[in-house]
């Protein structure tokens, strides 16, 4: 991650070694300047295994203030009114491990989760009260870009105290050890 001039840079690589970078500014112009800085720098064709979705950079936008930090999450999983819910696939977190407190609710399922299951239903799947829109959501996956495609979906099903933690399990796991 890079800080600096207002605004926040996280670069990883999907698991189809798809460049995923994620700025964090709210001056528009920035944001644009940095889009079209990034877009000329990345390469525009990655080595991949399977079809890439594009042959451009996933750029995702992230407000500064809805990224909590690793010391953040360490007061976080103490407060049992947040839910913090890891987007990863079920396969990938019974091989890694999860943050303390957390659900696992895959990000192909975010939507079904928070919308569609009846209180009951996400009670018996997820064994915790269904979130209400005004609960404080925590997304974490891998390395950051699926928490916030969480995200942004959270926000747009009207969830608007969510968060993320886009250090996510990769730096979780490396600083618990």
């Amino acid at each position: 991650m890079c800080f600096g001039g207002g605004y926040l840079l996280n670069l990883s690589y999907t698991m189809f070694l798809r460049p995923t970078v994620i700025i964090s500014t709210r001056n528009a112009a920035v944001k644009a300047k940095l889009q079209s800085q990034i877009t000329q720098i990345l390469p525009s064709k990655t080595i991949t295994t399977r079809k890439p979705y594009s042959n451009k950079p996933n750029i995702t936008m992230v407000d500064p203030e809805r990224v909590l930090s690793y010391d953040d999450m360490l007061k976080v999983i103490h407060q049992p009114q947040k839910v913090i819910i890891d987007v990863r696939n079920p396969d990938e977190v019974s091989t890694t491990g999860k943050i303390p407190s957390s659900i696992n609710i895959p990000l192909n399922n975010v939507h079904k989760a928070l919308v569609t299951m009846s209180h009951e239903e996400f009670r018996k799947h997820y064994q915790r009260e269904k979130p209400a829109s005004t609960d404080e959501l925590i997304f974490y996956c891998q390395s950051g870009r699926r928490s916030s495609e969480a995200l942004d979906q959270a926000l747009k099903l009207g969830f608007s105290k969510s968060k993320t933690y886009l250090g996510s399990w990769s730096e979780w796991s490396k600083k618990q050890r």
